[in-house]
Formats: structure tokens, sequence, C-alpha cells
């Protein structure tokens, strides 16, 4: 689903390509709406409660996924994207090119997922 970019580099690190990374995730935020728009017809239907089931955790998933879609455009457009929200530090752009909607760096994320 992702595309070829460009990345302008600079003497540290390549810079982010915002139109990019907007770009790509306006796409996957597309795909997360007709996915939406999709279960919901299909929730219309009868169907046996274990379909039901399967159908109302991928309506749940794909909510949780466009909030988080949302979240990164809301992070783009502050100029905030691409940055750590705990400790502050730049995330990795091979991080950001895997997960686009990624709010914390490794380091972080490690910390809030041990007890």
């Amino acid at each position: 689903m992702y595309q070829e970019r460009s990345v302008k580099e600079s003497q540290d690190e390549p810079a982010i390509d915002v139109e990019w990374f907007r770009r790509e995730l306006c796409q996957e935020r597309q795909f997360r709406l007709e996915q939406l728009i999709r279960l919901s017809y299909e929730a219309e239907d009868p169907c046996p409660a274990a379909v039901a089931e399967v159908q109302a955790a991928l309506k749940a998933g794909a909510r949780r996924a466009l909030a988080e879609i949302d979240a990164a455009l809301f992070r783009l457009g502050r100029g905030t994207f691409g940055t750590c929200e705990v400790c502050g530090r730049k995330l990795p752009l091979h991080r950001l090119e895997a997960i686009p909607t990624t709010r914390l760096c490794l380091r972080c994320e490690h910390r809030r997922s041990s007890p």
C-alpha cells in the first residue's frame, strides 16, 4: 500500500517528507472509512452470533486505527509529527515509515508496556 517517497537529505538525518506521510495517512484513512462502511452494511444482514462478534471486533479495530490516523494527521498539522510524545526525542525515520501513526520512541514504548 505504501508508495516510494523521496527524502531530502540533511547533514545529520533525512528530513521528514511531510507531504508523503500526509498522502500515506490519508490513503490509510480512506481505507479504514470504507472498511467501516462495508462492515456496517454487513452488520445489517442477519448472521450467526460468532460472525457478528468478529464483525464487532473488526469495527472496533478500524475505529481505533482511524483515531490513530487522525491523531497523526493532527500532529502533522501541528508540526509535532515525528517527535516522541513522552521524551521529545526525534523518532527515527525508519520507525515512522513502518508505523506512521506511532507516537513514542522505542525506549518510551518499552517503558510504558513494562510492568
